[in-house]
């Protein structure tokens, strides 16, 4: 039974997508289809929580069809895939809860659940395959739905933003296959543990090649600069559940990608370098394109880019410390943005606008202002709240490198007077609203889970993140131990963390002017050519940059 648990956790949504599909000629009632989808994103939550403490003591591998490593598919559920995984399995479940009793949040359509399911088959097999030509094939199987399920809305904004991400994400993808070639070329095997144990040997030229392609597709799966452009439109346009799926999980697909590319033998000074750069310039232009706009969505689609960007440089260290930072932002950010887009989403179907002009989180619906106030304080990192910890520690395993620290920190900055900002505007005075029971559930479980992350962060480091971390870097990175919760507080990334905030709070005013910079059409709103252009180009100036080290 423990052997068939990878590729149960992969059958259940997809055998609920075909289920539906089967009984949709019966024109089924809705409560049916419900129990249905409910069961099928149920089933592997069940069994990742049961199975999670046996796969991180002894990974499980599930070989298919019964051929051997390496020359055969293989499913792996070791710590950084079950993480995942569960990250998955919560952020699909709850989102799916967050519009079942709201038929009127649901976008309307018959394939709908169908699409969802498919899309969830596809993330978990991307967390579990074990090799890369089925990662891309499982990643395809997630955006192909994802395709659709952003035309729900039936809008012209939603279509032209579904069109692009088929565009861009068909290039970037036509890349990456060719990046699959060349490793297949140098190595004679697809699987990543024989891969990570003979590309090493491979001359470094011919690996920095490999890497350029996998960069400019990792950089349009995560939305780095100049990679971003489908993006923004896709978050905004998508029905709200959708577009937490996409903040929470999707782009977290292609930070997945690079922690697991570099482990496998690319963790050479002028990748690490180049990944740094990247992850950098994203952090600051998207902080500094939240106050570009009035929309609630569209802000907390930039800060998704900019915090993408701060992940991405402490993966370029590539340092025990700053790899383990980083998968705990990873996994901290997978909680409360889904929380954000979700209570996001429920203001918007209050107030009937997204303006933070025109909502109120004052007097306002009581749970719903305080689901979306956890998640904002987690986003600028408020103790005991997930996001402090991960965030102190991101910034105390750059201590070391000033040219690191000093924009890491500007990038916070601006961040959370952001945030303020937000906070700013939606403080009017307003009449108090009723909200859906089925949309605040999820929120209050999302809120919960990123106070009870924040306040165990000694178990989840030492348990789940630091075992992960071994798997990709070896040594030991400072954040293990007992009563991190506490010590984390006044260590040097914890008050530096904390001595950025009443600094956002005075320089808000000043950022405000950013909004009069006209820049969209060169990086937000930007049309498919120049899109494709900017991914390209992108790609140029990666073995630019490469070639000169």
């Amino acid at each position: 039974m423990i052997r068939h648990v990878p590729i149960i956790i992969i059958i259940a949504p997809l055998t609920g997508a075909i289920i539906l599909e089967l009984i949709s000629k019966f024109n089924p009632s809705q409560r049916l289809k419900d129990i249905i989808t409910l069961a099928a994103l149920t089933l592997p939550v069940i069994l990742l929580l049961a199975f999670t403490p046996r796969s991180i003591a002894d990974p499980i591998y599930y070989e298919l069809g019964g051929w051997e490593i390496p020359y055969g598919i293989v499913l792996v559920m070791d710590n950084l895939s079950v993480m995942m995984s569960v990250l998955v399995g919560i952020v699909t479940l709850t989102t799916f809860i967050y519009s079942l009793e709201s038929k009127e949040m649901l976008p309307t359509g018959d394939k709908y659940y169908f699409l969802f399911l498919f899309m969830t088959t596809g993330l978990y097999g991307v967390f579990l395959t074990g090799d890369l030509i089925m990662r891309y094939e499982f990643f395809e199987v997630t955006v192909l739905a994802t395709y659709v399920l952003l035309t729900y809305t039936k809008t012209k904004e939603s279509l032209r933003a579904s069109f692009y991400y088929l565009i861009i994400g068909s290039v970037s993808t036509f890349l990456f296959l060719v990046g699959i070639g060349l490793i297949y070329f140098n190595v004679g095997f697809l699987d990543l543990k024989e891969i990570g144990e003979t590309l090493p040997t491979v001359p470094v030229p011919a690996r920095i090649l490999i890497f350029s392609f996998f960069m400019v597709t990792i950089g349009v799966k995560s939305g780095l600069v100049p990679f971003h452009t489908w993006l923004p439109d896709a978050h905004v346009s998508a029905p709200t559940p959708i577009t937490a799926v996409l903040a929470g999980l999707t782009v977290k697909v292609g930070l997945y990608m690079l922690f697991r590319t570099i482990a496998v033998g690319f963790a050479i000074p002028a990748i690490l370098n180049i990944v740094i750069f990247f992850g950098l310039i994203t952090g600051i232009i998207g902080s500094l394109m939240t106050f570009k706009y009035w929309d609630i969505k569209r802000i907390l689609t930039w800060h998704t880019i900019a915090q993408v960007g701060l992940i991405t440089a402490c993966v370029g260290l590539w340092t025990p410390s700053s790899v383990s930072s980083a998968l705990y932002h990873m996994v901290n950010h997978s909680i409360f943005k889904p929380l954000l887009f979700l209570s996001a989403g429920a203001i918007i179907y209050l107030y009937g606008s997204g303006d933070i002009r025109k909502i109120s989180l004052k007097n306002g619906h009581p749970i719903l202002a305080s689901t979306f106030l956890i998640g904002l304080l987690a986003l600028i990192g408020i103790p005991p709240l997930n996001g402090f910890y991960s965030k102190a520690f991101m910034i105390e395993s750059v201590f070391s490198r000033p040219l690191i620290l000093i924009p890491f920190v500007i990038i916070h900055i601006i961040i959370a007077a952001s945030v303020f900002r937000i906070i700013y505007y939606a403080s009017r005075e307003s009449e108090k609203l009723d909200a859906p029971v089925s949309m605040l559930k999820p929120l209050i479980i999302l809120a919960g889970l990123t106070i009870f992350i924040g306040t165990t962060t000694s178990i989840w480091m030492n348990n789940i993140i630091g075992p992960g971390t071994s798997i990709l870097v070896s040594g030991s990175h400072l954040f293990t131990g007992s009563y991190i919760e506490l010590s984390t507080l006044w260590s040097k990334g914890g008050l530096t963390l904390l001595l950025t905030l009443p600094i956002a709070y005075v320089i808000r005013p000043v950022l405000e002017e950013v909004k009069n910079i006209d820049v969209r059409r060169v990086i937000s709103e930007v049309s498919l050519t120049d899109g494709v252009r900017y991914v390209l180009i992108g790609q140029g100036i990666v073995v630019a940059l490469l070639l000169l080290y």
